[in-house]
């Protein structure tokens, strides 16, 4: 396999992001990585230093990035392919700031997607802007990864595989040829909708979380999902959560992946067949011990997971005869917990742009990115 010999872009340099370009530079690759100036502060020792020291599987190394900065337009110069590594939450901002840079030339990752290559496409369509990049999502990092300090990044667990699409599927095998040089373990997914429809966070993570509630304020800091929040009872919840997502794809014309009864069952639920550990250790205490929390129920767990995962692909159920009821009724208990309508601040079939589509409209339009 050939390996990919142009400057990258890391565009976030939160947990995701700083792994990411730590790992890609100790493999030889020329990085860029950018930052918010809203965040220099936390940004600041990588900033001045461009150093970035990596622990956990891979053992413990120092990386030098070939440019750190909070100029996105420096961070973008002689780079054809960008990786956004933020919180699908934060996405809008930086496809503003994005889309004026790009052009044809461009190659755009989300990592992952969360249904975001809809968001940029159709803002795209939206500015005026004359171009057409390659756009495509994953359905998970391939890093299970924490920053454990100022230019200090800790990765326990690597996915096995994971799977790219482009928007449209029509330029998915450009982008998986590109992705596949840095990652071999990447496989090509049917379309965005499947590679969405199988990010397993949205899945565990909001009824994980809010099906303890109480458990997470009273113990001010010391619950962890992965050691003690994934029950029987609350496996059983996730595993209907799934089905109704699988239900979905159906209605939808794809799939899920498949997982098995005992998948469900183990205290990080499908997270453990997600991600994995060292070969010879047990996976459920490397993910236990190294990711604990959340320690707020405003946690991304909850404040990305429902409005970006699970809100639209409720309205999709609704539009298209796939009932979602347990999917509902997170999505409104954790609007009810945080305070704020997550049916109205979510992603829905409008701004995806593709509201007001039959069923074979939407699958035409996912196929070709004409409507």
């Amino acid at each position: 396999m050939s390996k990919y010999e142009k400057p990258i872009a890391v565009l976030g340099a939160g947990n995701a992001g700083s792994c990411m370009a730590a790992d890609l530079t100790l493999q030889g690759y020329s990085v860029n990585l950018y930052q918010p100036a809203r965040f220099r502060d936390s940004f600041k020792t990588i900033l001045d230093t461009r150093k970035i020291e990596l622990t956990g599987i891979k053992g413990k190394k120092t990386a030098r990035v070939n440019m750190a900065t909070v100029d996105m337009g420096k961070a973008l110069e002689g780079v054809e392919l960008i990786n956004l590594t933020i919180p699908a939450f934060a996405h809008e901002p930086f496809f503003k700031e994005l889309i004026p840079h790009l052009s044809n030339m461009h190659t755009v990752i989300l990592w992952a997607g969360n249904f975001g290559s809809l968001r940029l496409k159709k803002l795209l369509k939206e500015s005026g802007k004359n171009c057409n990049p390659v756009i495509a999502e994953v359905n998970t990092m391939p890093y299970g990864t924490r920053l454990k300090g100022p230019g200090k990044v800790h990765l326990p667990v690597l996915a096995p595989f994971f799977y790219v699409a482009a928007m449209p599927a029509s330029m998915t095998e450009t982008a998986y040829k590109i992705v596949r040089q840095l990652y071999p373990v990447a496989k090509k997914g049917k379309d965005v909708l499947s590679v969405a429809l199988n990010n397993p966070n949205p899945v565990i993570h909001p009824a994980g979380v809010l099906l303890n509630t109480g458990r997470v304020e009273y113990s001010k800091g010391r619950f962890g999902l992965y050691r003690e929040g994934i029950t029987p009872s609350v496996g059983k919840v996730i595993k209907d959560i799934y089905m109704e997502v699988a239900g979905l794809a159906k209605a939808l014309g794809t799939g899920v992946l498949k997982y098995r009864e005992k998948d469900f069952e183990t205290t990080s639920s499908i997270m453990g067949v997600s991600f994995r550990g060292p070969e010879g250790m047990d996976n459920q205490k490397v993910l236990a011990d190294n990711f604990p929390g959340p320690h707020s129920l405003y946690d991304r767990y909850v404040t990305e997971d429902i409005p970006c995962g699970l809100v639209p692909m409720s309205m999709m159920g609704k539009k298209f005869g796939a009932p979602t009821p347990l999917i509902d009724a997170i999505i409104n208990i954790g609007s009810s917990v945080c305070g704020q309508d997550f049916w109205k601040t979510g992603r829905t079939l409008e701004t995806l742009g593709i509201d007001g589509m039959s069923k074979a409209q939407l699958a035409s339009y996912i196929k070709t990115g004409k409507k």
